[in-house]
């Protein structure tokens, strides 16, 4: 009896060894994530991207909510080795996301997988050097911006841009156009040195209802900035701006992407560029998403009042 009992016990034993040891294995996987070396499931998304960079964290988390894929993070020092794009196509990677502008180094080789780039400037140029390539620029639209200048400032009708041609040409243009559309003027000046600002500026003295600023690297060169913000200031003709750092230091307002909103848009991208043809002509798209920022102590100061629809509306307000 007490044999059969034993006999009957070795394959129970067995059992629940191979369980716990599956259990463990379990738990491990949780804990510690996939071994660093597994093959990547068929699908996946690579995206090449510094995670220590609060912003791109956000669009990363966005991104997993809204793209029903396999994501997989690579640092761009790891992506920088070589052989990448053979690695990642060993691994069943079908597209690449590229964020910021180490990863746009990391991925220049890329040839055949699919890249898309985001969170760096003026992407056209880049996407037009290969058929493989799409990219959503970091900035808004200059019909978006437009649109909450004209919100913000509803008795505006004269707006003043100085820009650099060789910079900015192809984006003061499609304004043009657009503010043509929205019953708006704009009253351009062209420069090629950055010291040429203050001359510009007396130029639009007395011309513009509100001045523009616009991402051009000429005018904002060494110290344009302050000249733009005492000239806003001395003539009560408020200073609208592309990003919150320039509301904080005294422009009146300012309207940058959604990073949120922006990992949707990368989402809606990614699912089509499995069918993106090299003859796709125009293969970028602008930030679809907006943030309005408020300066109010500033605009009190110089005399605006703003609508409260219109401070309802934005992201955030400095009082």
């Amino acid at each position: 009896m007490v044999t059969e009992s034993r006999a009957l016990g070795r394959p129970v034993v067995k059992m629940l060894r191979a369980a716990i040891l599956a259990a463990t294995a379990l738990f491990g996987a949780l804990l510690f994530g996939p071994a660093s070396g597994r093959a990547a499931p068929r699908g996946e998304i690579a995206a090449i991207c510094d995670t220590g960079i609060a912003p791109y964290r956000v669009l990363l988390e966005s991104l997993k909510k809204s793209c029903d894929c396999e994501l997989r993070v690579i640092p761009p020092e790891e992506a920088a080795r070589e052989g990448l794009e053979r690695r990642l196509k060993a691994d069943g990677v079908r597209a690449v996301l590229a964020v910021g502008l180490r990863a746009r180094e990391a991925v220049e080789g890329l040839r055949d997988l699919p890249v898309l780039l985001t969170m760096v400037p003026n992407v056209a140029p880049w996407v037009a050097a290969r058929s493989n390539r799409a990219g959503i620029e970091m900035s808004l639209s200059p019909r978006q911006h437009l649109e909450a200048l004209r919100r913000v400032f509803p008795r505006a009708r004269r707006i003043g841009v100085i820009f650099d041609p060789a910079q900015t040409g192809g984006y003061v243009r499609d304004a043009q156009t657009a503010a043509a559309a929205l019953q708006l003027t704009l009253e351009t000046r062209e420069i090629g040195r950055a010291g040429e600002l203050s001359r510009h500026l007396e130029e639009l003295r007395g011309r513009v209802d509100a001045l523009w600023l616009i991402p051009d690297p000429t005018v904002l060169q060494g110290e344009n900035l302050s000249l733009l913000l005492l000239y806003s200031f001395e003539s009560r003709v408020p200073l609208y701006g592309f990003a919150r750092k320039y509301v904080e230091q005294g422009a009146v307002a300012a309207s940058q992407a959604d990073i949120a909103t922006l990992g949707v848009q990368v989402a809606d991208v990614i699912r089509s560029m499995s069918l993106l043809p090299a003859s796709a002509g125009p293969r970028w798209e602008y930030s679809r998403g907006a943030q309005l920022l408020l300066n109010q102590k500033v605009a009190r100061k110089m005399g605006i009042v703003f609508d409260p629809a219109v401070l309802e509306a934005a992201a955030d307000v400095l009082r």
